[in-house]
């Protein structure tokens, strides 16, 4: 037979080979290419392979395979020849492209798998591509001054293909749910690991700690419509609860932006629609939770949660969210600056058992008020003056936290981020992320209550209060 390789690099090159055998086994080095000088060395590339056992559309990245033929043999850079992740595992950051590229090749895989499997119940591969709209907006429409509702928007389409919609107001420690674990009623409070096991349950997302390329951990693509800006929170909640942070993504920029460079969308809506129409978007056996194409949490956690026959079939053995803390941690941190005095807050002056506060509040640090020694940083300037869904560049990120005497880079230095409901905080954590520091659950946590739990009348902690 014959196989045809068009690689995509600077210059298109078109490769006929005469009958040659392939040789799945990866190898550890690149082998030296017995083809013309021509041929422009290449790494990571797109290609189209025309084979009867392989998808049409396939991308091709590190390690490597061998095509021999009777007069050359060639070794070409791959992970994985028929998985369409490899390219963005490990990979926090999407651009627009690339998440368009990888839907592209799923949706490929899936029909191929489908197509495979015809006769059988099997019809979606073990891991899978999960688009997730975190839409949530913290202030009215600046147009029509009202609110707006990103749930039935998400209804009304359009929509990533096979997209859910996760609410972090209805999967969270409510108070209607857990009166004893949120009895003063703050908002969008974290999950407990069980609750958030059933939404993963409900959604058909197979999760965990992963253990390689080919398990079956789903990549987890989180998104947003012009106008939210807190995906990195939806992230932050799969990441501490958890999942596999490899596979967990954030594409950067908007769906109208992924509309307007080319991206497939789902434009019918799910308004008077039968559940599970959206073949794949719903788990098994949970299609009578959903409203329309929406999650109801509540009536899920009512006949499940307590419920010791229903067992999650989400693998992690999370049940508290991960690099959080609690108020008394905070006032640990507040009392012994309070004690130590403003000279060690700041610089070199910083001693390693020593805690920062960061709030990543905007106007409302200096309008509602502050913890003592609190640093501001707001998570406007985090993110990208021209798309808030796109996060700054790492040089500007650094420089920001260089700016204010902080030093990421120190695994010493123990950090608390603080917000006004632990929303906007998820921005200073995804960019400390970013910039390489490295997170463990003594040096690096989000306080859950933030300013709605410290601000609160009948909170007697210690405040700074804007002076008139």
């Amino acid at each position: 037979f014959l196989i045809t390789l068009s690689f995509v690099t600077k210059r298109c090159l078109a490769l006929t080979a005469a009958p040659v055998t392939y040789n799945a086994k990866p190898q550890a080095v690149l082998s030296p290419m017995s083809v013309s000088r021509s041929v422009p060395p290449f790494r990571g590339v797109l290609a189209y392979v025309s084979h009867p056992f392989l998808l049409h559309h396939r991308y091709i990245a590190r390690n490597s395979v061998t095509l021999h033929s009777s007069s050359s043999s060639i070794s070409i850079d791959v992970d994985d020849i028929s998985n369409p992740f490899s390219k963005i595992h490990g990979k926090t950051l999407l651009s627009i492209q690339e998440c368009i590229s990888v839907s592209n090749f799923y949706r490929d895989s899936l029909q191929k798998h489908a197509n495979d499997n015809e006769n059988s119940q099997n019809k979606i591969p073990p891991q899978k591509l999960v688009f997730v709209d975190g839409s949530w907006y913290h202030r009215p429409d600046p147009i029509t001054n009202l609110f707006r509702n990103p749930s039935l928007e998400f209804q009304t389409g359009p929509r990533l293909p096979n997209a859910r919609y996760l609410d972090m107001d209805a999967i969270a420690s409510s108070q209607e749910l857990f009166p004893e674990r949120n009895p003063k009623g703050l908002m969008h409070m974290m999950p407990t690991g069980r609750l958030f096991r059933l939404a993963m349950d409900a959604f058909g997302i197979s999760g965990g700690a992963g253990s390689g390329m080919d398990d079956h951990v789903d990549h987890v693509i989180i998104y947003a419509k012009r106008g939210a800006l807190f995906i990195p929170r939806i992230w932050f909640s799969f990441v501490s609860m958890g999942h596999d942070p490899d596979r967990v993504h954030l594409m950067q920029g908007s769906l109208e932006d992924w509309i307007e460079e080319g991206g497939e969308v789902e434009d019918f809506s799910l308004l008077g629609s039968e559940d599970g129409e959206r073949e794949g978007t719903v788990g098994y056996g949970f299609e009578r939770f959903f409203d329309q194409g929406i999650l109801n949490v509540t009536r899920l956690f009512h006949e499940y949660y307590h419920t010791e026959e229903v067992q999650t079939r989400y693998r992690s053995s999370v049940e508290e969210a991960l690099n959080i803390c609690g108020k008394q941690d905070v006032l640990n941190a507040v009392n012994a600056f309070l004690e130590q005095g403003e000279s060690k807050r700041n610089g070199d002056g910083l001693v390693d058992d020593n805690t920062i506060i960061i709030d990543t509040r905007g106007s409302g640090y200096k309008r509602k008020g502050h913890m003592p020694s609190a640093i501001h940083l707001p998570y406007s300037q985090l993110a990208s003056a021209d798309n808030p869904l796109v996060l700054r560049p790492k040089e500007e990120l650094r420089k920001l936290f260089i700016e204010r005497g902080i030093d990421v880079m120190n695994p010493k230095q123990k950090i608390i981020l603080s917000c006004g409901s632990g929303v906007s905080v998820c921005h200073g954590y995804l960019a400390m992320k970013i910039l390489g520091r490295e997170m463990t659950e003594e040096n690096t946590r989000i306080y859950d209550g933030s300013w709605m739990e410290w601000g609160r009348d009948d909170e007697d902690n210690p405040k700074i209060f804007p002076t008139i």
